[in-house]
């Protein structure tokens, strides 16, 4: 009988399986990079998977806006018909990498079009000007789109405000020669505030915010009571607030928890010491079956051709023996396997626990930064995006208490599901700090 794996992980996203098909590798190599894309028609429901095909790691599906690099392929026999595949991972993130097929895959031409900045490119139309933003990524202004003439943004603010979700959110009083200067109310916010500016200033490579007193400031940031609207962090006019109920609940961002790369690679590793474990116990059972069938058959075969009631007997006592040892050898490698499966699963255990302090306080600390980020960067006239990876994501382009703006379209979803939120990380995306730049240019701050 083959045995079947599950070392069950509390995050529920590593789960080892055996697959039911046979998989054999006939060989694998190093290939040269190349870049594909998923085929959306022909990927729908299929999957990348581990080496062997022993385990799912992500739905194609889920990446279909995304370039992939190459870098090993393998042939791969599946009940005795061969399939390549090829080791990919995503361009702009490593960890989104794994086996897939082929044919799921589309290879991008090097001929393509692709966008080329243009530093103070002449813009004699609406058109021409549209074409420029048409080729930047998507809410992202290019080079070309912030290295305008003067004059481009003076006359197509409120079209760049459009396409780039802009908009004026902080009291004119706020910004004074570009640089506002903060006063924290609430001492608790002070390491999360700190960080926040650094993160900015360091972005758009200008002094930009800085700490101010409660004499001496143009923007106030402090906790508020007024959480009856569910929100954590409320940008009003020259005002930040945070809400107290949810700043002081000691597992609200905890409730965030995400996994670091130090414990993704640690379950990583455990997953495939479960899956060498399962290939090595179920080739030593069939090994061991395959061996007593054939002793079996043979004594058996010479049991039916005897005539001899004494060499009867003896083949029945080797066959009693035979059997005796099968069982007790089974037995054994069973054993053996559920005693190391038993280990891997504390191994999964111990990793979480040893992980949790720092993941806890890296949630809190994380998560409230990139509020405050968020709060800042309204201040700096960006209103939300549909990209989760950004700071200044939002559920829907119409969000609950969110200050209204004119935004390139609407939405009630995220463009890039399965990535992770920017409060993984507390990190700005070239989307957030590109926009912030094309905000100051434009005058809102």
């Amino acid at each position: 009988m083959t045995l079947a794996l599950s070392v069950g992980l509390s995050s529920g996203k590593h789960t080892v399986t055996q697959a039911k098909a046979s998989v054999k590798v006939v060989w694998r190599q190093k290939m040269t990079h190349g870049t594909y894309t998923i085929n959306p028609s022909k990927a729908n429901h299929a999957y990348a998977y581990s080496a062997k095909l022993g385990k799912k790691l992500f739905k194609l599906s889920n990446y279909t806006n995304r370039t992939f690099t190459t870098y090993y392929h393998q042939k791969l026999k599946i009940n005795n018909k061969s399939r390549i595949y090829y080791y990919v991972k995503s361009a702009t993130k490593k960890s989104i990498a794994g086996w897939v097929w082929r044919g799921y895959l589309t290879k991008k031409n090097s001929n393509s079009k692709s966008s080329t900045s243009i530093i103070g490119a002449t813009v004699n139309s609406q058109s021409q000007l549209m074409s420029y933003v048409n080729d930047a990524p998507d809410l992202d202004p290019s080079l070309t789109v912030l290295g305008f003439e003067t004059n481009v943004y003076s006359k197509y603010k409120s079209l760049l405000s459009q396409q780039y979700n802009l908009g004026q959110f902080a009291a004119a009083d706020v910004f004074k020669n570009n640089h506002a200067k903060i006063y924290v109310a609430d001492s608790q916010l002070n390491s999360y505030v700190n960080t926040a500016i650094q993160r900015w200033n360091s972005a758009l490579g200008k002094n930009v915010f800085s700490i101010g007193s409660a004499s001496d400031h143009t923007l106030t940031i402090k906790l508020s009571d007024n959480s009856e609207k569910g929100w954590d962090g409320l940008f009003s006019g020259n005002t930040i607030m945070i809400n107290t109920t949810n700043f002081t609940d000691p597992n609200y961002a905890s409730n965030n928890l995400t996994t670091s790369p130090a414990l993704e690679t640690k379950l990583t590793n455990i997953s495939n010491q479960a899956s060498s474990l399962l290939d090595l116990t179920n080739t030593l059972l069939n090994k061991l079956r395959i061996n007593y069938q054939l002793q079996y058959l043979t004594l058996q075969g010479k049991y039916n051709s005897s005539n001899s009631s004494s060499t009867k007997s003896a083949i029945q006592k080797q066959i009693s023996d035979l059997t005796s040892n099968y069982d007790t050898q089974n037995k054994a490698i069973r054993e053996n396997y559920n005693a190391e499966v038993s280990q891997l699963q504390q191994a999964v255990k111990d990793a979480y626990n040893q992980e949790q302090p720092s993941i806890s306080q890296a949630s809190t600390e994380n998560y409230w930064t990139t509020v405050i980020m968020h709060e800042l960067g309204h201040g700096l006239g960006l209103y939300h995006t549909p990209y989760r990876s950004d700071v200044m994501y939002a559920s829907s382009s119409s969000e609950q208490d969110a200050t209204p703006s004119p935004v390139k379209y609407a939405w009630t979803q995220a463009k890039d599901p399965s990535d992770d939120r920017a409060y993984v990380s507390a990190t700005l995306t070239s989307r957030d700090v590109d926009r912030a730049k094309l905000a100051g240019i434009l005058g809102y701050w």
